[in-house]
Order: structure tokens, then sequence, then C-alpha cells
């Protein structure tokens, strides 16, 4: 149940963005280029939101292990290797990515609280909101592949 809750509120999000960002752009291009008329909040709440839908759109695709990978090396060991090493590699791989992923959320969240008197140009909202982006995402994605990486090592698929 809090599943499937989570995994809406996450589509929601990221449509959500998708659509402001959108929406201002064609309202940007349409009030420039018909009347003449430029805001650059418009500009700046498009950015906004980009990097927002970037790092929430990474955990979400994350769910569906849809991000692209070169498999061509770990291909290679599965073939070559014993099955012990190749469990070994898998796991340390692993530790790697949940390790940097960790270290993102915390720089995220240091960044974010250094920058908090810092204002945008023009819409006068703290800069922090940007790193808080990159530190949320970061965890949506942490969880997803804490969950994930446990899934397989239980079910041996490496």
């Amino acid at each position: 149940m809090l599943k499937k809750i989570y995994e809406h509120f996450e589509e929601i999000f990221v449509c959500s963005f998708f659509i402001l960002m959108f929406i201002l752009l064609v309202m940007g291009v349409v009030l420039r280029y018909l009347f003449s008329i430029s805001f650059a909040w418009n500009i700046e709440l498009s950015r906004y939101s980009f990097v927002w839908l970037t790092f929430i759109g990474a955990a979400y695709v994350r769910r569906n292990d849809g991000h692209i990978k070169i498999e061509l090396f770990s291909n290679y060991l599965k073939k070559k290797l014993p099955q012990i090493w190749v469990t070994v590699y898998w796991v340390a791989t692993r530790l790697i990515i949940i390790a940097y992923i960790a270290l993102l959320v915390y720089l995220s969240y240091q960044l974010s609280v250094r920058t908090w008197r810092f204002r945008s140009q023009a819409m006068q909202i703290p800069q922090s909101f940007l790193f808080m982006s990159a530190g949320l995402g970061a965890l949506m994605y942490l969880v997803r592949e804490i969950i994930d990486s446990v899934r397989k090592f239980i079910r041996k698929e490496f």
C-alpha cells in the first residue's frame, strides 16, 4: 500500500514538473515572439523545474532499472570468472554505487545549508532549492538502489 502511494507520488511529481516546464517555455516563446514581452522569472522557473525534473526523474527511471548501462565488462567477467568472483564483483560495484549516492545526498545537504541566504536573480527564492533537488533525487534513488540490490542478492541475480 505504501509502495503504491510512493510510486504514484513519484509519477505525479515528475509529470507535474514536466508539464510546468512545458507550459512555461511555450508561454515564454509565445509572449516573446507574438507580443514582444519577456519575463525573467519565466526562464528561471523553467530552469528550476528542469533541474528538479532531472534529479527526481533519475530516481523514477531507477524504479524500472531503465538507466543506460554499458555491460560489456561485466558480461565478459560473467563468462570468464567463477561464480564467487562474479558475486564479489557485483557486490563491490553495488557498494560503490550506494556509497557514491549517499555522498551525493550528504554533499547536497551541505550545499543547501550553505546557500540558503543566496537568492535567485528574478524570483528572489533561495538558491538552495536547486541543491535540494539533487539531495532529494539522490535519496529517492538510494532507497531504490538498496531495495533492488537486496532483492537481487537474495534471488542471486548477478
